[in-house]
């Protein structure tokens, strides 16, 4: 920092003992992020005219909460909705605030970005049923299998690869560990796998049912697990339900090469009998994506790749309370059985969440549940919902939308209030915790204090203190986290909010102080238990839902034949994230963008060659909802016939520069027939797609 208090420059903590020194060019941006001019710095008001002026956040904050009882008043509170975003879901007071703020207004309408990533995951959970150990660690693996996965961009699969993925995943190759990735695109963790292979995307359900049946076929399940956590009769039902599933069914539907589904069955549960397989954001966004990830879940569970009872427990939750671990199924629950469908795709609440593939229609449609007012919180929902266009029209729509950001977005442009938040370094803040997530090896947790003050002039807030200071004007009391009631009328400091979700925790504020580089605490030995008598559940592998989902992708057109030479679409659209970006977060930042100018659509070298287009031109990439315009970008690592666009940009409709606001793959994607039951998940993914060279022969990227 320089003299002034100002952040300088930022390096990974070699004394930190998760990271040792790791730090991710994202992380390290953070330096720009606080001072960059851009930065909204003081709440803005829109004016009649659509400009914006500013505002004292108190006077904002007394509008707001004004405008909020009128229309609680008028419509009920179920007219008011939260939005949250990873910019305050990674923000631990944020979210203890933010979600209890609905709950104190009686309100049910809070979305997260959650349900248009991986909620795939959580539909199979609540189908099937999860295991109570939780995954095994990397540490205990001889095998990893990842589908639509790729950490070493990503840091995705949390504590198996999310932390220094390179390095990790190096010393597990060196003690022998197989990789095994499947990804339409040869990716950088393909790069260091034993087997590659590159389907076309939204055929993962078929690959995953392929190597249930030949593993079962073969004997190679764990039978021993299967008797005591399936039962015979499920499992004889499963092997029925994936027999029209051959390997060469299953290689023809997806495109791989023959012989292929046996070579993954043979590493994955004939060489190899401890390890796990996972999903990314590849299977989740794609057609048939809660079918997907089930039966890629379903590999775990018939070949027992879980901790067992007398397993070693390798990590702990230290801000969670301490609990015993069983070697024991929880049952499916189906949670969203016990609520009455939505107005809207018949979606209801989804563990305690209603889907955000629904939120445009919940403002736009008429009737008793009708959202008028929307905050924003730590979001860009412009370019992270699907149907850019629709998202446009509701959020314009919106009787009061306010949104609690750092940066000018498509968003902030349709707000009538933009309340500017403080930035990581100018609050305290603690590692992320969740009782049913594993987010770090080992024991790990870490306090940050504040350590920066917020620029000079600024008028910047904790995102938890505009929920507070709301409720406090509407004339409720939050029950801060589930755990505290807020009924003080001085407001609390982020560390004493801290200190209150620490209560449960097994550790405590004051320890974490002393260790300001984090600390993996020492863990006793402990093993996962046998379960107590009278817990004995079973994995539910096939209900009857599921039964009519596979029966039916088995009876759709295969990849090849949705798209193609010579049909009205020639490639399916793949996801792909981009290594320096995190989501839409560090588009406007200069160092960011000084190495991504634009998102490109990523093609084979030989489909640019065989469409007629070069490298570096600008075309529109068309669907059967809609267009953007991309600059294409030669890579090998795509299979042919699957185009990749990364999510995240766009600007707002019909006054997009591309090198400004990027491709917005939204645009492509339809909301309104084209999703999952269940968590109507839109299909953001195998999208059939086309392109139409906007000038001919024209070369820009240079």
């Amino acid at each position: 920092m320089d003299e002034r208090g100002q952040i300088t420059r930022i390096v990974g903590d070699d004394r930190n003992e998760l990271s040792s020194g790791y730090a991710c060019f994202k992380g390290l941006q953070s330096s720009q992020a606080h001072r960059d001019p851009q930065r909204i710095l003081r709440p803005l008001k829109r004016q009649p005219d659509d400009s914006f002026s500013e505002i004292g956040i108190e006077q904002a904050l007394d509008e707001i909460a004004a405008r909020m009882g009128e229309i609680m008043g008028e419509s009920g509170p179920d007219a008011i909705a939260l939005f949250a975003g990873n910019g305050s879901m990674m923000n631990q007071t944020a979210v203890g605030m933010n979600r209890h703020f609905l709950h104190a207004i009686g309100s049910d309408q809070y979305f997260t970005t959650i349900t248009i990533d991986q909620s795939g995951k959580m539909v199979a959970a609540g189908r099937t049923g999860s295991w109570a150990a939780g995954p095994l660690d990397l540490v205990d693996m001889d095998v990893l299998m990842l589908f639509g996965a790729n950490p070493f961009i990503a840091h995705s699969t949390m504590s198996v690869l999310g932390v220094d993925p390179v390095k990790r995943l190096k010393h597990a190759k060196q003690r022998g560990l197989k990789l095994i990735v499947v990804d339409p695109r040869r990716t950088e963790t393909a790069a260091h796998a034993d087997l590659t292979f590159q389907p076309y995307p939204g055929e993962d359900a078929a690959i995953a049912a392929g190597l249930i049946r030949l593993i079962l076929m073969e004997g190679w399940h764990d039978a021993e697990f299967c008797d005591q956590y399936v039962g015979a009769d499920r499992l004889a039902a499963l092997l029925e339900a994936v027999e029209p599933f051959t390997p060469e069914v299953a290689e023809a539907r997806s495109g791989l090469e023959s012989e292929s589904i046996r070579a993954i069955a043979e590493m994955f549960a004939h060489q190899n009998k401890r390890g796990h397989v996972m999903t990314a954001t590849g299977s989740n966004m794609a057609r048939y994506s809660n079918l997907a990830v089930h039966m890629v879940q379903l590999l775990n569970i018939i070949c027992g790749r879980f901790p067992r009872a007398g397993t070693r427990i390798t990590s702990i939750d230290m801000l969670n309370p301490p609990k015993e671990v069983y070697a024991e199924v929880n049952p499916a629950s189906r949670p969203w059985e016990n609520h009455p469908p939505s107005r809207i795709r018949g979606a209801g609440n989804f563990f305690g969440e209603r889907v955000s593939g629904t939120l445009t229609d919940e403002i736009l449609t008429p009737g008793p549940g009708k959202i008028r007012a929307l905050i924003v919180d730590g979001a860009n929902p412009m370019t992270s919902l699907p149907d850019r266009d629709k998202a446009h029209d509701a959020l314009r729509a919106l009787d009061l939308l306010v949104v609690i950001d750092t940066w000018p977005t498509p968003t902030t442009q349709l707000a009538d209030y933009i309340l500017p938040a403080k930035l990581q370094y100018e609050r305290p803040d603690m590692s992320p915790a969740h009782p049913a997530l594993k987010f770090y090896p080992g024991a790990w947790a870490q306090f940050t204090p504040a350590i920066v003050p917020a620029p000079e002039g600024a008028d910047v807030v904790d995102d938890w203190y505009v929920f507070w200071a709301l409720a406090k004007r509407l004339g409720i009391t939050i029950n801060f986290a589930g755990m505290r009631a807020m009924d003080g009328d001085e407001p609390p400091t982020t560390e004493d909010l801290i200190e209150i979700l620490l209560e449960r925790s097994q550790t405590s504020l004051d320890e974490l102080r002393t260790h300001p580089h984090g600390r993996q605490f020492p863990m006793k030995e402990d093993f996962v238990k046998p379960p107590p008598p009278g817990r004995d559940a079973k994995f539910d592998v096939m209900p009857a839902d599921v039964l009519g989902e596979l029966n039916r992708y088995r009876n759709e057109p295969f990849a090849q034949h949705r798209a193609g030479p010579g049909r009205d679409f020639t490639h399916l659209l793949s996801s792909r994230r981009m290594r320096d970006l995190y989501n839409s977060y560090g588009v406007l930042m200069p160092t960011v963008r000084k190495r991504n100018k634009y998102n490109p659509a990523y093609l084979n070298g030989e489909d640019i060659a065989e469409l007629g287009l070069e490298s570096g031109q600008l075309v529109e990439v068309v669907s059967a909802h809609g267009r953007t315009r991309a600059i294409l970008e030669h890579d090998d690592t795509m299979r042919r016939g699957v185009v990749a666009l990364s999510q995240g940009w766009g600007g707002t409709p019909g006054q997009e520069d591309i090198m400004v606001d990027g491709s917005c793959v939204n645009a492509l994607v339809d909301t309104d027939t084209r999703f999952e039951s269940i968590n109507a998940m839109p299909h953001m993914s195998s999208v059939p797609v086309r392109f139409e060279p906007v000038r001919s022969a024209t070369t820009i990227a240079a």
